[in-house]
Parts: structure tokens; C-alpha cells; sequence
């Protein structure tokens, strides 16, 4: 008798653990279910996100490409073929072709307008290799030990029609404001070259010419009560 109520209890507590072992299984699937169907369309509410991000990033590295792509643009301009003082006289052998970034206009000057330097003469000092740009480079000759750059205020009668920079002219001063003895109008024997000129209307009817000439000259012109300029042949 007692080893049946033995038995009976032994049954009882394998059938109970069985049961416990089913239900806890069926909550577990039950749960997982659940907890995959939760999970299940934040996954796919993220794809379109993850998508969005990819076309981001590669549109930022092509975007870098061209970017790096422009910056390395390189242009061919003229630079010096050794270090150039100023003064010098540009010839081809002075002049090489020096490859640089693209830089803005007038600050280099073109391979293919490298003719436009030869026999100019430098302002500047141009080290090795630099760049040679149009606004260091003049047609102009240096100033001499006894030349001068002279402004004048003339009025526009006084000033020759068509008279340019580069024209060369004479002097001519008088004293009309000293009565009958004045000396009489006098022509300067050293012919002036015209280094600027300004006759727009901006100053009245006044032109103004700065003129390359004898540094002498200056001191005829200061006492003169009227200047004017006479156009000469060129040299």
C-alpha cells in the first residue's frame, strides 16, 4: 500500500513537471513570437534610412572628387629662367614655361602671350622659376642719373591734338604777364618724351601730362607763366 501511494505521488510530481516544462515552452514560443513581430517592422522601417544615408555618402565622395579635380586644374604660364633684377630687358632666353595652379587673370601671363614680355623691362627683382605677371614689365626706359618725370597743368590749347604716351615733343615757355619786356617765347632744346597724359574733362580745361625729360628742364618750366607742348617726330 505504501509503495503504491509512493508510486501515485512519484507520478503525480513527473506529470506536474512535465506540465510546467509545456506551458513554459508554449509561453516561451508565444513570446517570441510577439516579441519577433515587434521587431520585425522596426527592421524594415529602418531600410529606407539606411538607404538614404548610403546615397548621402556616396554623393559627398563624388562630390570631393570634383572638388579635387577643379583644385588640381594647372595652367602653363611664363616665369623666369633665373633670378632677374630689376631692369632687365626681357629676351626668350630670360623666360621659361612654369606649370601652376589656375590662378586669377592678370596676376600670370599665358605660355601663348609670352611674346608680349620680350623687351619690356622688369619693375620688380623675379626670383627663379616665379611667374612673370603683365604689371611688373614696362615699355618705359629707367629714369637716367640726370633725367626726371616732370608733371605739367596745361590747358587744353596748350597740348597738341593727339598727342599720346610715348609721343615725343618740345617745350615752348613765355611771360605774357610781364608786359613789353618780357623775353620772348623760347623753345627748349632738349626734346621731352610724354610718360602720361589725362586730358578728359574730369579736371576742367585743364590736361594733365607728366613728361620724361632733362631734369634741368624743370627748373625753365618753373619759371615760365606758360608752358606748351609742340609734337615732334619720333625716334
Amino acid at each position: 500500500m505504501a509503495e503504491r501511494m509512493s508510486d501515485n505521488m512519484t507520478d503525480q510530481v513527473v506529470r506536474a513537471r512535465l506540465r510546467d516544462t509545456t506551458i513554459n515552452s508554449s509561453n516561451d514560443t508565444k513570446n517570441g513570437v510577439v516579441e519577433d513581430e515587434a521587431v520585425l517592422p522596426r527592421g524594415r522601417r529602418r531600410y529606407p534610412e539606411l538607404l538614404l544615408g548610403l546615397l548621402l555618402v556616396v554623393g559627398g565622395a563624388l562630390g570631393g572628387v570634383l572638388v579635387f579635380q577643379r583644385s588640381s586644374d594647372r595652367v602653363v604660364v611664363v616665369g623666369a629662367a633665373r633670378e632677374l633684377t630689376r631692369g632687365t630687358v626681357l629676351t626668350r632666353s630670360d623666360v621659361i614655361a612654369v606649370e601652376v595652379g589656375a590662378l586669377p587673370v592678370g596676376a600670370v601671363t599665358s605660355a601663348s602671350d609670352a611674346s608680349t614680355l620680350l623687351g619690356k623691362r622688369l619693375l620688380v627683382d623675379i626670383p627663379a622659376g616665379i611667374p612673370i605677371a603683365p604689371n611688373v614689365v614696362t615699355d618705359q626706359q629707367l629714369l637716367g642719373a640726370s633725367e626726371a618725370l616732370i608733371p605739367l597743368a596745361l590747358t587744353h590749347s596748350a597740348v597738341p591734338s593727339g598727342l599720346t604716351r610715348g609721343d615725343l615733343a618740345r617745350v615752348v615757355i613765355s611771360f605774357p604777364n610781364q608786359g613789353v619786356d618780357a623775353p620772348a617765347p623760347e623753345v627748349l632744346a632738349d626734346t621731352v618724351e610724354v610718360f602720361d597724359i589725362d586730358i578728359s574733362d574730369d579736371f576742367g580745361d585743364v590736361a594733365r601730362v607728366t613728361v620724361r625729360a632733362n631734369s634741368d628742364i624743370a627748373i625753365d618750366i618753373a619759371r615760365a607763366d606758360r608752358v606748351q607742348l609742340i609734337k615732334v617726330a619720333g625716334r
